[in-house]
């Protein structure tokens, strides 16, 4: 007959316990990476905030209107001007160091004809008056940055929609995500 040993259970026990925390750990490991990778392709650390760009072109993709982000390819204009050309700036974005950034951003000088861009989700971009999906062949400009990885993928600051040039704030607050050197 077997007798029942405290010190019996606690050795045996701990192994289990011990492969069951590092099973949790795996798992939530699993799930959060995505996340993770997610957060660092379409948070603002994922691109290069050193430097704004501006870029110009026409919608050529239907993409994708929803959440976490709204995403659609544009063709660049061949003629891009040296900076950014003269637009209205939305009233978040108009305090000179934000607003002076914007405006003296260099354009595009990129290799690619066409870039993938991922705006806020339409409850952010509804706030700021864009309440549809942008239509192929729809004019777009914008003020933003590249991805740090992909440099197909674009993510705008604040761009403009449309022959009127209707301007949509994207970022949270009042101020640009970094305040980057002005360029020279």
């Amino acid at each position: 007959m077997k007798t029942f040993s405290f010190e019996a259970l606690r050795h045996t026990g701990r192994p289990r316990i011990l492969a069951g925390a590092g099973m949790a750990a795996l798992f939530f490991g699993a799930v959060l990476n995505p996340v993770s990778q997610a957060l660092a392709h379409h948070g603002w650390p994922g691109f290069l905030t050193d430097r704004l760009v501006y870029i110009s072109g026409t919608v050529s993709s239907e993409g994708v209107w929803g959440n976490p982000h709204s995403q659609f390819e544009i063709t660049l204009d061949t003629d891009l001007p040296a900076d950014t050309p003269e637009l209205s700036i939305p009233e978040e974005l108009q305090d000179p160091e934000d607003s002076s950034r914007v405006n003296a951003a260099l354009s595009y000088d990129g290799a690619l004809t066409e870039l993938e861009i991922i705006i806020a989700p339409p409850a952010w971009s509804g706030r700021w008056g864009l309440d549809r999906p942008l239509e192929v062949g729809e004019r777009f400009q914008a003020v933003g940055y590249i991805n740090r990885t992909d440099d197909g993928l674009f993510r705008p600051v604040v761009f403009w929609y449309g022959d009127d040039a209707t301007q949509v704030n994207q970022v949270l607050g009042n101020t640009l995500p970094v305040r980057a050197p002005l360029p020279n």
